[in-house]
């Protein structure tokens, strides 16, 4: 079925090759006599050019992710366990594919229902996605199973499944009345190693290749077959910095300036950017009332943050997941804003993100009933606090103009929640209401009291044991909970008494199972019936 062959030429790294070994040549062959020396530096030169190109082409051929695994296997069996290698997934031998156990997928059901409903794992040839957010399907003639022109189920729909945090969210109708072919415009960004030509399905002409489904170690680090014969720093890229081939700008551009990637650079930023914008241009594509996918680039080089000479590896490990509980961030929002993260002026448990990360992009579905959630976290961080829209009049980009720099809407940072159900405890407020009471969100002299509940935290900051210790005024049932700054509820102690008085709880930095929790900023969450109160701890080790 699949035909995974792909080179990579560069001229120049060739060139650069090439000419050093024609100089140490020519100063061994200067110091030879009795030789005609024209014939012979002919010669020789058609040697080294053969000899040059051999080796490079063998320098620059894809080795697969598994040649990685012998020298690098804490990164591999991380990245094995993150949703990259899962952006497309090639059937072999008729068989479903295997994701790891967090995924929580429905994927027992996607043969049931998709399309017309009389498929099967025979007729697929590829799963696009299926680890995160959603799933499609491409069949055993290129073309997206419900879409126009496909041989099974031709313009059905019924063929993308959504599905996020363990909730299904059921299938949807992917474009079923255009052409929709699974070709390198489309697997440029799912695979690596891609080629626009040749053709990765047997019997489907111009479809282009890969060298590997889903985003292996090579789609960020280049080719390294050469690595893998002789592993040395000098012939791997840390960062392995290229264009897209219908990349027509050839590079990214920002601000109007095209940036071109270096084959001897180490720009992070540009890699990721790469994948993680539509139109390799800085704008932010939006669309039904939400950022689009693969946007996090656009919307990041739009910060502070990117101005500042952040980049995606300052909070992000790459080889890791965030998704599904992991544990991909290496740097919270507290390292830099210890102040915000300890007056934050919001009752229950809101943590950083849940305002300057909140879900206002949409990857395959929108949750809730607010309107204003979707199911990918934004990066633009900053809100602007009033009641105007974040997007253009059409709706196609984030606005970004004199009167409005790109950021998000309070519609967003609070009515997803507020508005999310009306059963769930959190009040509903309207867009005017959740602005005026959001410009002193950091105030330290607007916290409020909670006179109800008294609670002490000692020692704070704190590296061993900790107690903490609680009053109330009236009697009901207490539980704690302790959050770290991404929102993670890492400790819960539920129906601790309803007595009077003083209660006090060890709390020794480990999680419910046990373990050890990292250091960082934590939120400690006392609540008696409707009434909570919030205290920041500092752990230390």
């Amino acid at each position: 079925m699949s035909n995974y062959v792909a080179v990579a030429i560069d001229v120049q790294h060739f060139s650069v090759y090439f000419y050093q070994v024609k100089n140490k040549l020519l100063l061994i062959t200067s110091n030879l006599k009795h030789l005609d020396m024209r014939k012979f530096l002919q010669f020789a030169f058609a040697i080294v050019f053969l000899m040059g190109t051999v080796a490079y082409v063998q320098a620059q051929t894809f080795a697969g992710s598994d040649a990685c695994k012998l020298c690098h296997l804490d990164k591999y069996d991380n990245w094995a366990a993150s949703g990259h290698p899962y952006k497309f997934n090639v059937i072999v031998d008729n068989q479903p594919p295997v994701y790891p156990p967090e995924a929580i997928n429905f994927e027992d059901q996607w043969m049931d229902s998709l399309g017309d409903g009389s498929h099967d794992w025979s007729q697929i040839a590829g799963v696009i996605g299926g680890y995160g957010w959603k799933a499609r399907f491409v069949g055993l003639d290129g073309h997206l199973v419900g879409t126009s022109g496909a041989v099974s189920s031709d313009g059905v729909g019924h063929n993308q499944f959504n599905f996020f945090g363990g909730v299904d969210y059921g299938w949807v109708d992917y474009h079923p009345n255009d052409v929709k072919i699974y070709n390198y415009s489309c697997f440029k960004c799912h695979t690596t190693g891609g080629d626009t030509t040749g053709s990765w399905l047997a019997g489907v002409d111009g479809l282009g290749t890969f060298t590997e489904g889903g985003i292996g170690c090579e789609s960020c680090h280049g080719p390294g077959s050469d690595h893998v014969a002789d592993p040395t720093t000098s012939n791997i890229d840390r960062v392995y910095e290229f264009a897209h081939q219908d990349n027509s700008l050839g590079g990214l551009s920002i601000n109007g300036e095209v940036q071109t990637p270096n084959p001897d650079g180490n720009d992070v930023n540009f890699l990721c950017g790469t994948c993680h914008n539509r139109d390799y241009k800085a704008q932010i594509n939006a669309s039904g009332g939400f950022v689009k996918h693969h946007e996090q680039w656009d919307e990041f080089t739009h910060t502070e943050h990117y101005a500042n000479g952040m980049t995606c590896l300052t909070c992000h490990d790459p080889h890791k997941r965030v998704i599904w509980d992991g544990d991909g961030i290496k740097m919270t929002c507290g390292t830099c804003h210890p102040t915000q993260v300890e007056t934050i002026n919001h009752e229950g448990n809101a943590t950083c993100l849940d305002c300057h990360m909140t879900f206002a992009a949409k990857s395959g579905t929108t949750r809730g009933q607010s309107g204003y959630k979707g199911d990918v976290r934004s990066h633009l961080f900053k809100i602007t606090v009033d009641t105007e829209s974040m997007f253009t009049e059409d709706g196609a980009w984030v606005r970004d103009d004199e009167e409005r720099k790109a950021s998000l809407s309070p519609a967003y940072t609070c009515l997803g929640c507020h508005n999310d159900d009306p059963n769930d405890d959190i009040p509903d407020k309207t867009l005017a209401e959740v602005v005026a009471a959001a410009g002193d969100m950091h105030n330290p002299n607007s916290i409020p009291q909670h006179s109800e509940i008294e609670m002490s935290i000692y020692p704070n900051p704190t590296n061993g044991v900790t107690r903490i210790s609680f009053t109330a005024g009236q009697a009901n049932d207490f539980s704690l909970k302790i959050f770290n700054v991404s929102g993670q509820l890492v400790y819960n102690l539920e129906n601790l008494g309803s007595v009077l008085g003083e209660q006090v709880v060890y709390w020794e930095g480990t999680s419910n199972t046990g373990a050890s929790v990292e250091p960082g900023y934590y939120f400690v969450q006392i609540s008696t019936g409707a009434v909570t109160s919030t205290k920041k701890l500092v752990l230390m080790k």
